[in-house]
């Protein structure tokens, strides 16, 4: 949503530092300019169907011609074989797809998925997967002089960010193969979507639930997590009073460590923890060695002291719309340190300064402009 003209909060949180060219890519004026710069450049990142560069003659065969030693890497939703092939996708479309809605089990009040996150987890990871595998093209380039096409796409990203619920074994899916086979039925008998759910929450509980999960305190949320034996011990430690004692139903006598992560469990804990603030029980594990942390909003953490002493979110002047704070790179190099921080460009902003670049005139720039190959 703009909330200045041609300028909006998701443009300029994802273009910050960069300059900006605009084309009409339907001209052949275009194209041509996009053919001239490919000359001068390492990498071409495109995020279409795939049917679709060739159309704009962007295409990596087309480029490749030009500069044999580029790397190409194309972003698709459902890559480039199979029926989904050309059909275009956006994450939340992939996250449907793929499991990562109705993994999460997320229900809106009329018992339709919600998505797992609230930002666009398959769009984010497949930009990270994309750009490991250009920086790997790159090193096969420097040493071999080649350059290649690299594919990744939204689905096969949010495949691999469920390697275990996907993965299939036939010694460990006994339990999975019932839930599937029941759901199965009931899709078959026409049950809603919050039904199959309930299917998954019925059938499946972790034994170590109750010592990685939010519980509510008496002034918001905190999370706790024991993952190793010595931090499932000093959680059992820390609430010894909530727990069962031997004997008592729902206790494991065979590995205390690990007892069933039944209603009685979590509810003692959860009264427990109620009475307290956040901060309280946050301490308390911080001394028994055990992560934990707030559960916080996003907007809290522009000015969360931790963030600040790392630096991670920056003030910007944009030259538009003015003052910023924005999230700063995650990245810091001792060798090479990054260049200080720009905001994003206003759209168009460079297109006349990269056509002088690459050698066209101001005349030759005004023409351009007047056959509606770019925008100025």
């Amino acid at each position: 949503m703009m909330f200045a003209p041609k300028e909006s909060a998701t443009y300029q949180a994802f273009n910050r530092g960069k300059d900006c060219m605009t084309l009409r890519l339907t001209s052949e004026e275009a194209q041509s300019i996009v053919h001239r710069l490919v000359k001068d450049v390492d990498v071409v990142l495109i995020n279409y169907r795939p049917d679709v560069p060739a159309k704009f003659r962007i295409d990596y065969d087309t480029l490749r011609a030009i500069k044999p030693d580029l790397i190409y890497g194309d972003l698709t939703a459902f890559g480039r074989r199979g029926p989904w092939a050309m059909r275009p996708g956006y994450d939340g479309v992939v996250q449907a797809m793929t499991g990562l809605m109705s993994g999460e089990a997320k229900l809106r009040e009329d018992g339709s998925p919600s998505t797992p996150s609230s930002t666009a987890v398959a769009d984010f990871c497949a930009g990270m997967a994309l750009a490991d595998a250009v920086l790997t093209a790159l090193y096969h380039r420097a040493r071999t002089g080649e350059g290649q096409l690299v594919e990744c796409s939204l689905l096969a990203t949010a495949l691999n960010l469920q390697g275990v619920a996907i993965m299939e074994h036939e010694g460990a899916d006994a339990d999975r193969n019932r839930i599937r086979n029941l759901r199965r039925r009931r899709r078959e008998e026409g049950a809603r979507f919050d039904d199959l759910v309930r299917v998954r929450e019925q059938y499946v509980r972790s034994p170590a639930e109750v010592y990685r999960r939010i519980w509510l305190a008496s002034d918001g949320a905190v999370a706790i997590g024991a993952e190793t034996p010595a931090e499932v011990d000093a959680f059992r430690s820390l609430f010894e009073a909530s727990l069962p004692v031997k004997g008592e139903k729902g206790f494991d006598l065979e590995d205390a460590r690990f007892l069933d992560a039944g209603r009685l469990e979590a509810a003692r804990i959860a009264s427990t923890i109620a009475k307290e603030m956040s901060a309280y029980w946050i301490e308390r594990c911080h001394q028994a060695g055990l992560p934990a942390a707030p559960v916080l909003f996003p907007q809290e953490l522009a000015d969360h002291p931790h963030v600040e002493a790392n630096g991670w979110v920056i003030d910007l002047v944009h030259e538009i719309t003015g003052p910023q704070r924005t999230v700063a790179t995650p990245l810091t190099f001792s060798g090479t340190p990054l260049d200080p921080p720009r905001p994003s460009p206003p759209l168009g902003r460079d297109t006349v300064k990269i056509l002088r670049e690459i050698g066209y005139s101001d005349d030759d720039i005004a023409e351009l402009e007047a056959q509606g190959g770019v925008i100025t």
